[in-house]
């Protein structure tokens, strides 16, 4: 979900082979934690831990959406509606551009991303 509870920090740390002495943990928490809530963010995490990795996650990716249903197409015309995937990483996006079905169903595996549609319409899952 894009975080660690502070109390299983030192395992992640240790499950990654990196140094999971307490003192280091500790120090860890105050850094990536600075405001104490108890979680670290995934993206501090990354970024402190391995900063030279890539992701693999891309910034953006195509999506077509296909709906054979001709009651649910816009003038009830079947085709395919193009669109783009913005990936924001893990942090809150600032421009929402809508929260529709389709929008929610590819928040499950990214959670933070934003759709723009070729079209005016969002699709309809219905």
């Amino acid at each position: 979900n894009g975080f660690i509870p502070e109390s299983l920090l030192e395992d992640v740390m240790k499950a990654l082979d990196l140094v999971s002495e307490p003192e280091y943990v500790s120090l860890v928490k105050s850094k990536l934690d600075p405001e104490n809530l108890g979680i670290i963010l995934l993206g501090p995490f990354l970024l402190e831990f391995f900063p030279d990795q890539d992701s693999g996650i891309p910034d953006s990716f195509p999506i077509y959406h296909y709906n054979g249903l001709k009651q649910s197409n816009h003038k009830e015309r079947v085709e395919y509606v193009e669109g783009t995937v913005l990936v924001l990483g893990f942090e809150d996006p600032m421009v929402r551009t809508d929260d529709t079905p389709v929008k929610r169903c590819l928040q499950t595996k990214w959670p933070y991303i934003e759709l723009l549609w070729a079209t005016n319409r969002s699709p309809s899952l219905n």
